[in-house]
């Protein structure tokens, strides 16, 4: 299996330092590398970046690739030094080949680095690829170099640039790093076969996930090589799975004590097997499994499944899904049936989710279903589901149970409150609310469940219900959690009522704050253990988007306990997903992009990574990234299903468009969502969309509709209140009174506005509205008054430069341009210290002063050409004409040789 390469993969280059000062001269001593690796681990990719290493200094590279047709060896007598030889995979090479070498390198002249590859498991000695005692020189420097699988990280960095941030998941990467062992030659196959499907997830979730052409044709290869007795421990370690015992795979085999051991023995040093703990051994690359079983006869593979499923039973611990697993695929079927009952009752029957949802799944295909069985084993699928990562396949199964005629009203209740729950939570399903509902009805008998049901459909944080509705279910859950008097059920209560307060901003305390409950305690009742965490955690993500970010910090902090990190992965991921948004506000953006990006498909973090890199590619002129990722008008309510978030995006969506003077969507956006937040009722969420569908209103000159909404908000605000919705009421007024002329007045509540940020602990905002204030008082300066000491400019000036520096240290690309061009237009000439590098960027007559790098200026058009901005929006944002623009565009392209806008060179930083 060869390796190809990659870009953007690799780790510094292995033996690059070694390379190079062997070859730095004629004067250096004679140099072996010895390259081992099984097959698909990249000796071929290495060996051919050490090539170029080679060339980079000047030496000469000669290949030599014995076992595949051209046996005779390079002519070395006429070649000078530095020279690089690379004699490839000599585990397969010709009788003649080793010889050569060996005669070689006891004559090896200095300044000749020889590279050695070859799979040691394939050599007659593992240890030798030059066979016994080859006498090299004691001038010749040896390097041995081994390369193995993959670390997850570089899978999951593969699995991400294969399929793009929206298809891949570190779920998905590590399924996938599992079922390929990290051998990077199998990642790769698998992942050019997900790239063409549909749900890449779905597909390696399969119970049998097909193995690559490649991966086959060189397990077929291997098994050829081995004896009987290894062939039959192979493929009872094909069957039992990964970590089984040496007795267990000998009974599998039906081999003694003695054959067993030497057949293991063999299959280990084959390099099909490896041992992953004392006495626990398994493939290399698990999806070889597969490619064993798959050409075995009918009778052959019944049989092994067979004596598979009677070894499991004998242990004292029996996993009855995977006896139930090999008794259907032995064709045993009554034995299956009964192994599918106790497997029902086995507490540790869905330590596999993956196996409990193929078992249900087989259950269900049958007529005669036992439905006892799949009921049981389904409420145990189900709450293990919500607190856990399902996949979509579990949520369907649990549908198809819920059909069944045979479930009894609590059960079905049961299932389809998870069901709802994981749907409307995890998976962003609007069906989701409506199975709560009818969930509600079920369960009549089930108080501990009917309080479970009423407390999600009071969750704030969902668009289905407005606020009144939401303070409805809870009066519900209230109710029944009195009648029933169990303290978990009115803990939960309490908990859903604190969530409602924290949301709203509300000035009254109530008794279910987050500052008023204990925290989780990992103690036995896990029902109040995960009301305690999900009160915490939704808090923390309201906190937020409310701007009390050192409140959101020490709910994140409470939330992560030992019990949520073992129990809850789900809720630790959503906490995951809310400690993106708080480094966000706090300007924490170093790295953000990145880790955004990898988390963009994962369950619980989907929504704020995308949110995230919304904003952050608004703010660094990444305006092609913000078309992606930015849902129509239509599907926002669907992407963004919790209800701030989708504000949250509209507001983006406002702003990218008032930038490029598309008035008409940017007031179509406006309208939509404040129909919506009225329709909400939670008002301290408009400060995230405000000021920028007042600022579109007054654009499309709808000053009357622009103060009717303003008047609205601040209505809204009466009795309920957030740092970050009071700050852009205030933004709101001072949009409205610099529209008006009233430039002193904009710049005083601009001013204000950016004090609020400023205390709340969110550099960004404050920048924002520091600029704002920055250009109104510039504006309001009387005409020719002068911007000496303590002069009207003075500042006015210092508000825009420090938002400017605001700017440039957060990397926000598009934020700084902007207040960089107000300053070229407003500011006095010669008295603003940012714009004093900018008297440097003139053309002289003849050659440019920059020569073929750009200008300051050239850069900055560069930043924005290559984030997808027009031309138009450029001079608009540069305040230069689209012909100086164009012709800026037309020199950027020429000295950077870019072949497309989209390739120029940016400044923006690392993301």
């Amino acid at each position: 299996m060869a390796g190809d390469d990659r870009s953007g993969l690799f780790q510094p280059l292995p033996g690059a330092a070694f390379l190079r000062a062997s070859l730095a001269g004629a004067e250096c001593r004679p140099a072996l590398v010895l390259l081992e690796g099984g097959a698909g681990t990249g000796k071929t990719t290495l060996a051919a970046r050490w090539a170029r290493v080679a060339a980079d200094g000047g030496a000469r590279t000669l290949r030599h690739a014995p076992g595949v047709g051209s046996t005779a060896p390079p002519d070395l007598t006429a070649v000078e030094a530095p020279a690089l030889l690379i004699v490839e995979d000599v585990h397969r090479a010709p009788d003649g080949t080793v010889p050569w070498l060996r005669a070689w390198l006891r004559e090896a002249r200095p300044g000749f680095v020889t590279v050695v590859s070859y799979r040691p498991a394939e050599l007659p000695n593992f240890a030798c690829p030059l066979g016994l005692d080859p006498e090299l020189p004691p001038a010749l420097r040896i390097r041995r170099e081994r390369l193995g699988p993959w670390e997850r990280d570089r899978t999951r960095a593969l699995a991400l640039e294969v399929l793009g941030p929206e298809r891949s998941s570190e779920r998905l990467a590590d399924r996938l790093h599992l079922l390929a062992g990290g051998n990077p030659q199998t990642v790769r196959d698998l992942l050019d076969v997900l790239a063409e499907t549909a749900d890449p997830a779905a597909a390696l979730q399969d119970e049998e996930v097909e193995p690559p052409v490649r991966l086959t044709q060189h397990i077929t290869a291997r098994m050829a090589s081995l004896e009987e007795d290894a062939t039959a421990l192979v493929r009872a370690t094909a069957v039992l799975g990964g970590g089984s015992r040496e007795r267990d795979l000998r009974r599998v085999a039906g081999l003694g004590r003695s054959a067993g051991g030497a057949g293991l023995v063999q299959a280990l040093r084959s390099g099909l097997l490896e041992e992953r703990a004392p006495d626990r051994y398994g493939f290399t690359i698990p999806l070889a499994a597969s490619a064993v079983l798959a050409p075995l006869p009918g009778p052959i593979r019944c049989s092994l499944h067979r004596r598979a499923a009677d070894v499991l039973t004998r242990g004292g611990e029996v996993s009855w899904v995977a006896v139930a697993h090999h008794e259907r695929l032995g064709g045993r079927e009554g034995a299956w049936l009964r192994a599918a009952e106790r497997a029902a009752d086995d507490p540790n029957a869905l330590a596999d989710p993956g196996a409990a949802v193929s078992l249900l799944r087989s259950l269900l295909g049958r007529p005669d279903l036992p439905a006892r069985a799949a009921g049981r084993l389904a409420l145990g699928l189900t709450r293990n589901a919500l607190l856990t990562l399902p996949s979509t396949g579990t949520v369907d199964v649990l549908g198809q149970i819920l059909v069944l005629s045979q479930l009894a009203d609590e059960v079905r209740g049961e299932i389809r409150l998870e069901r709802g729950l994981v749907l409307n939570s995890q998976l962003c399903r609007s069906e989701g609310k409506a199975e709560t509902e009818r969930a509600v009805s079920e369960l009549r008998s089930r108080p501990d469940l009917r309080v479970r049901a009423l407390a999600a459909l009071a969750n704030p944080l969902s668009a289905v219900y407005g606020l009144d509705a939401n303070l409805h279910w809870w009066e519900r859950a209230r109710a029944t959690a009195e009648a029933s008097g169990d303290p978990t059920d009115l803990l939960a209560a309490r908990a859903v009522r604190g969530t409602i307060a924290v949301a709203c901003g509300e000035r009254r305390r109530v008794p279910g704050r987050p500052d008023r409950l204990p925290d989780p305690d990992g103690g036995p009742d896990s029902r109040r253990n995960e009301y305690l965490t999900r009160a915490l955690s939704n808090a923390a993500c309201c906190a937020v988007f409310n701007g009390d970010l050192r409140e959101a910090a020490v709910l994140l902090r409470r939330s992560a306990t030992p019990w949520a990190a073992a129990s809850a992965p789900f809720i630790t991921q959503c906490d995951r997903g809310t400690e993106l948004l708080l480094r966000l506000e706090r300007g924490e953006w170093s790295g953000l992009g990145r880790e955004s990006r990898a988390l963009l498909s994962g369950v619980g973090t989907r929504v704020d990574a995308r949110l995230v890199l919304l904003h952050l590619g608004l703010a660094r002129g990444a305006w092609e990234d913000c078309v992606t990722l930015q849902p129509g008008l239509e599907d926002m309510p669907r992407v963004f299903s919790q209800f701030p978030y989708e504000v949250s995006a509209a507001g983006i969506r406002i702003r990218m468009a008032v930038a490029r003077q598309n008035t008409a969507e940017a007031v179509a956006t406006a309208d939509r969502i404040w129909h919506r937040l009225r329709a909400k009722g939670v008002w301290v969420w408009a400060g995230h969309a405000a000021p920028w569908a007042v600022e579109a209103w007054l654009l499309a000159d709808g000053e009357d509709t622009a103060r009717g909404a303003v008047a609205e908000f601040a209505s809204g605000l009466r009795a309920h209140h957030s740092r970050t919705a009071g700050a852009a009421l205030l933004r709101c007024r001072a949009l409205l009174a610099e529209h008006a002329g009233e430039h002193r007045e904009a710049r005083g509540l601009f001013g204000r506005a950016a004090l609020v940020h400023e205390r709340t602990g969110a550099p960004y905002r404050r920048a924002l509205d520091l600029e704002a204030a920055g250009r109104c008082g510039l504006m309001a300066r009387p005409p020719g008054a002068e911007a000496g000491a303590g002069g009207p400019a003075e500042g006015p000036l210092r508000d825009l430069e420090e938002a400017l520096g605001v700017f440039e240290s957060l990397g926000a690309s598009w934020d700084a341009l902007r207040a960089r061009g107000t300053l070229r237009e407003l500011a006095p000439a010669g008295h603003s210290r940012a714009l004093a590098g900018d008297a440097a960027d003139v053309r002289g007559r003849g050659r440019p002063a920059y020569g073929d790098a750009l200008s300051p200026r050239e850069q900055e058009v560069a930043d924005l050409a290559a984030g997808g901005l027009t031309n138009r929006e450029i001079a608009g944002a540069l305040h230069l004409s689209p012909r100086t623009v164009e012709q800026h565009v037309y020199r950027i392209m020429r000295k950077t040789h870019a072949v497309s806008r989209r390739h120029l060179p940016t400044s923006r930083a690392d993301s």
